[in-house]
């Protein structure tokens, strides 16, 4: 059991914020064709950086 940063899709309005603000490379990544990240749950370490800077609440720290 751990905790992971996960998508709201219908939230994420593509500003790329949350990928600046983790500290761990290719968790989050940038889907040009959808306009929305995605994040690698199984690289997340589930620090909740991404969540705090996300302005739309597309982001949230779940248990996986």
């Amino acid at each position: 059991m751990y905790f992971a940063a996960t998508l709201h899709k219908d939230k994420c309005i593509g500003c790329k914020l949350c990928i600046s603000s983790c500290p761990d490379p290719n968790v989050i990544d940038f889907d040009v064709e959808q306009k929305i990240v995605k994040i690698n749950e199984e690289r997340c370490k589930g620090c909740g950086l991404c969540v705090s800077i996300c302005p739309k609440d597309a982001l949230a720290i779940a248990q996986s």
